[in-house]
């Protein structure tokens, strides 16, 4: 028995050496902003979506790309015949395409095969109600539309008021509406609507998971109604009305009321944690794994809050690029169109990984003295670093040298001539990400930098005394 409890202890302590030395979390005080150069086309992009993980960048002139959201990779491309107006929808695999010809068309995208579904006559865009690969759910003045696409496009008419309608979404092929008093539930083939009435009326949009529909009511509450059968489970009370759908924050539930907080629930309803938003809301709310963000105003300047709900922190980035229309996250990321000196382009916005280099002391740097090169990696996990060290124009590298994996790497280093000098440096996170960075310096001459100073010092001296009127001597 004593055997068999000194080999699991082995083995446990074997395996926990063996664990890889930590990830990167997906949102640090370190961001950046930057273009995806590596998907710039010549079209004007139309829009981006998400799926399984993938960036979707749809271009006005019919090229679909989907694109790995780490390397930037093109993964899968397609092209539509024509033309493209920059309106695009997504949802459930789904993209939504409106064809800039007269008469226009709707195309139905399939993101997963990467085909096209189905065409049919565009209507308005902000009749889309909801979008699936194969459904399409559209209001016509005071009746919700259900096309079921593919082959024949039928379509099933159902009377929903304008003033009673609140939201539409489709969960595994069936429609679910949310009125102010009702919730419809909608199968295939047929679709006819399965009413239920709602133990509060509702406020605004609302959110599916694991079973259950979140939503707001007039009456200040977060309601968690069962599907299967359409009754509460809970309904939690909030200081001012939800109209926005709640959001999934790991096992949590998080709401943005209209008291510029955002709440997260627990699942038996219980207030886990709060935090101000220290602003107000310019775009809905964005998933992340660990992190709830929300842009705010300015439209010009925006600035997003990143709330990690197991950690109950905040951090907080002010943004230099006005998003052009909603942001979406894929993978930790957040993605958004930006419009630069007139250019529409993808931009996205993660974490900042590199390598900073100071070179110590500022001054003097002289012949003769030691100086210290000490690396601080940004986002990197225990990377290798490589340094190499040249003088002026000179080819052959002064130093070349590989620094071990240490907490603090540094490497001091005693000048022997001067000149103008370049260390360029090379990390290697062991997650696979290889940055460089690169800082010049110059190295003075001692004996010249020492008879400078000494002349400068005896000539404010001399300037001294005479502006004292001290005697020149």
């Amino acid at each position: 028995m004593k055997r068999s409890l000194v080999l699991l202890l082995f083995f446990a302590m074997v395996s926990a050496c063996t664990r890889s030395h930590g990830t990167i979390p997906e949102i640090t005080p370190h961001l950046d902003e930057q273009p995806l150069l590596d998907t710039a086309d010549t079209d004007v992009p139309a829009g981006i979506a998400a799926y399984a993980g993938k960036l979707i960048r749809v271009g006005t002139s019919g090229s679909i790309q989907k694109l790995d959201p780490n390397h930037f990779k093109r993964i899968m491309t397609a092209q539509v015949t024509e033309n493209l107006r920059p309106e695009i929808r997504s949802g459930d695999g789904a993209l939504l395409l409106t064809t800039s010809a007269t008469p226009a068309e709707w195309i139905v995208f399939d993101m997963e095969t990467f085909k096209e579904i189905s065409r049919l006559p565009a209507g308005d865009p902000a009749s889309v109600a909801a979008l699936s690969r194969g459904i399409l759910v559209t209001r016509e003045k005071d009746t919700l539309m259900v096309h079921s696409l593919g082959k024949g496009l039928e379509k099933r008419g159902t009377a929903v008021s304008h003033q009673e309608f609140r939201s539409c979404r489709i969960a595994n092929q069936r429609v679910l509406v949310l009125t102010r008093t009702e919730l419809m539930q909608m199968e295939p083939p047929a679709y006819t609507p399965k009413i239920s009435l709602l133990p509060h009326p509702a406020a605004g949009g609302f959110l599916i998971h694991k079973g259950f529909l979140y939503y707001g009511s007039e009456n200040r509450l977060l309601v968690k109604l069962s599907l299967r059968s359409a009754k509460a489970a809970w309904a939690a009370p909030l200081p001012r009305v939800l109209s926005q759908p709640p959001v999934a924050a790991g096992g949590l539930i998080a709401v943005l009321p209209r008291d510029q907080y955002i709440h997260f629930f627990t699942p038996g309803g219980g207030l886990a944690w709060w935090s101000p938003l220290e602003g107000t809301r310019l775009y809905p709310p964005l998933q992340l794994t660990d992190n709830i963000a929300v842009f705010l105003y300015p439209a010009e300047k925006p600035v997003v809050r990143f709330f990690n709900w197991k950690k109950r922190e905040a951090i907080t980035h002010g943004t230099t690029i006005p998003a052009s229309g909603s942001p979406l996250a894929v993978e930790g990321k957040i993605f958004y169109l930006a419009r630069i000196k007139d250019k529409l382009q993808v931009h996205t916005l993660t974490n900042r990984r590199g390598i900073d280099i100071r070179v110590e002391p500022e001054f003097p740097r002289v012949t003769g003295r030691s100086l210290e090169f000490k690396f601080s990696p940004v986002n990197l996990i225990r990377p290798e670093i490589t340094l190499s060290l040249l003088r002026g124009e000179e080819k052959n590298p002064v130093i070349t040298e590989t620094l071990p994996e240490m907490d603090n790497p540094a490497k001091a280093w005693l000048p022997e001539k001067p000149g103008n000098y370049t260390l360029k440096v090379e990390a290697r996170s062991r997650d696979g990400c290889k940055v460089e960075s690169r800082i010049q310096f110059r190295i003075h001459d001692l004996a010249e930098l020492t008879r400078k100073n000494v002349s400068a010092i005896q000539a404010a001296c001399q300037a001294d005394r005479v502006a004292r009127g001290d005697p020149a001597r």
